[in-house]
């Protein structure tokens, strides 16, 4: 059974999700794929998390919606994320590619991916702006929902402020909940009843494309 049902709101129209065991319904979800780091004795694990920014009428007041963990292990095709934020200065990404080869192959939907949004070279210096993304969620209001046997989160708890001049893959767990977090926080969506806003010249405007 799939983890999440595909809806749509008949009044507005919006596509939303509705997750299955808890009844949760989200206004979108984000993933994040960080890669293992090789190490001198083993492999090093790499993580992957889903979040889901819940769907609210009451949002339109004001507010920030409230974000949810949906998964922290390997990729699962039942989310349906439909961009998953990875670092693309890794060059393990062409793996990426040959999946979609694969998908392509069997005429499914192919998965999109791209950088962390706000993600510079290969992201050294970055760490204190992703934190913070966390930390506002988490410091003053409680909009971040992790769960206690996140290993994500107990990376993040375990950061020092002499971490900062670190990449954020050097920690695997944190920077997945962090880049799927930053694909909610740094580029909100339209509330209720709010039209996106257009960013396109005439030609858009005259043939709709």
């Amino acid at each position: 059974m799939a983890k999440v049902k595909v809806l749509r709101d008949l009044i507005s129209g919006e596509e939303y999700w509705k997750e299955v065991a808890t009844d949760r319904q989200f206004r979108r979800m984000t993933g994040a794929l960080v890669w293992p780091e090789f190490c001198r004795d083993n492999l090093a694990p790499g993580a992957l998390v889903v979040l889901g920014e819940t769907r609210a009428r009451e949002n339109v007041l004001g507010g920030r919606h409230l974000v949810f963990i949906l998964e922290e292990a390997r990729a699962q095709d039942d989310w349906k994320v439909r961009r998953w934020a990875t670092p693309l200065s890794d060059s393990r990404v062409c793996l990426l590619d040959d999946y979609n080869d694969e998908l392509r192959s069997m005429n499914r939907r192919q998965i999109r991916f791209g950088d962390p949004l706000g993600w510079v070279g290969k992201g050294e210096g970055l760490l204190p702006y992703y934190h913070a993304l966390v930390q506002r969620r988490t410091m003053g209001e409680k909009t971040l929902f992790l769960g206690k046997e996140s290993s994500g989160a107990a990376e993040i708890g375990k950061l020092r402020p002499e971490d900062a001049s670190r990449k954020p893959t050097d920690f695997p767990g944190a920077a997945a909940v962090m880049f799927a977090l930053a694909e909610i926080d740094a580029a909100p969506m339209p509330e209720w009843g709010e039209r996106p806003t257009f960013e396109g010249g005439p030609a858009d405007l005259l043939g709709g494309y």
